[in-house]
């Protein structure tokens, strides 16, 4: 046994591990050969060596691809458990170098993190700052906890009871640099969008529909409940429910319901018209997006060009909604005239 141990210890490679688990995943020669960069002859090749040496066949080959044997199974296994290891090793010999603490860690929802932190980053690119970053998604529970740990530099998020109410806020800031209005949206195959009725709705006309919702106490489902509170009616009971944004909006475009949704993520679906916008009487006031970070680590570069991205982005947005003011007010003036 001792014999045959350092005769795979001499032979293997970690590239035939990978080799193995790759075609373990695509289960077809001419799949696993594309992920891996290299022809299909050199998989059949190294399958062959392998097998060579472990003396066992590990995948049957049959006429539409190739699936583990038994024994191959568990050498796939194996395979990746050593492979995972290799990759924590580097990962930590990355982190114990003194330039990882370049890196920006940025804690953010997944919706923040799909529309926000890529303008942010953009922004910071223009003006020459280009870090290494680490985006951290998840729910504020989870990343809020990292940050009090000192595991992430800077949360990205909404300033609600429900996603700030834990964080215990002695020696952080918390900055404000936008506001997320919020939409209610549905397929233009719908009911809602095809009935011929007023411009605006009531939250009663939407208390009996099917609503396409994320479990509590997230907040756009703690929102929605208070809203309903407001205007004397039941918390809404979700036909569908389900955690991430993008899946409530791809049920929503295949007709299965309605849900609330952030404007940011549903706009371009907005602007091509998979989705409509149902107008509500009284929708829920915006959301303040704000950077919450210790206060020691104010004003220090990664994080301050962070902040100052932040900031620049919001004038901007400022300065837009100004403009459109403007021109409205323009426009009134000039048809009262007589």
């Amino acid at each position: 046994m001792k014999n045959a141990s350092q005769r795979l210890t001499a032979a293997l490679r970690l590239r035939q591990f990978e080799l193995i688990c790759t075609l373990s995943d695509t289960g077809n020669m001419r799949a696993a050969a594309q992920r891996l960069h290299i022809t299909t002859a050199a998989v059949s090749k190294g399958l062959h060596e392998i097998e060579s040496l472990f003396g066992v066949e590990m995948f049957h080959r049959l006429p539409r691809g190739v699936v583990p044997t038994a024994t191959g199974a568990l050498i796939v296994q194996r395979a990746r458990v050593m492979l995972n290891e290799v990759a924590a090793l580097s990962d930590e010999i990355a982190a114990s170098d003194p330039g990882a603490n370049d890196v920006l860690k940025i804690g953010a929802p997944p919706f923040i993190a799909w529309t926000l932190i890529p303008r942010l980053l953009s922004d910071m690119a223009a003006e020459g700052r280009n870090p290494r970053v680490s985006i951290v998604e998840g729910r504020l529970a989870d990343i809020g906890r990292q940050l009090e740990a000192g595991e992430i530099d800077v949360l990205v998020t909404m300033n609600s009871p429900s996603e700030l109410g834990g964080l215990k806020p002695d020696g952080f800031v918390i900055e404000q640099i936008g506001l997320e209005s919020w939409t209610v949206v549905c397929a233009p195959t719908h009911p809602l969008a095809l009935a011929p009725q007023g411009p605006t709705r009531t939250w009663a006309d939407l208390a009996s529909e099917k609503w396409v919702l994320p479990p509590r106490p997230t907040n756009s489902r703690m929102m929605l409940d208070h809203v309903f509170a407001q205007h004397g009616l039941r918390q809404v009971i979700p036909h569908l429910e389900a955690m991430n944004a993008i899946t409530h909006l791809q049920l929503a475009q295949q007709g299965l319901g309605i849900t609330l949704a952030a404007s940011s993520v549903v706009a371009e679906r907005l602007q091509s018209g998979s989705l409509v916008e149902i107008a509500v009487e009284d929708p829920p006031p915006p959301v303040p997006i704000v950077l919450v970070y210790r206060l020691k680590a104010a004003y220090k570069g990664n994080l301050a060009a962070l902040c100052a991205s932040a900031q620049r982005l919001r004038n901007e947005a400022t300065s837009v909604v100004r403009k459109e003011s403007a021109d409205i007010r323009k426009f009134s003036s000039r048809k009262s005239r007589p």
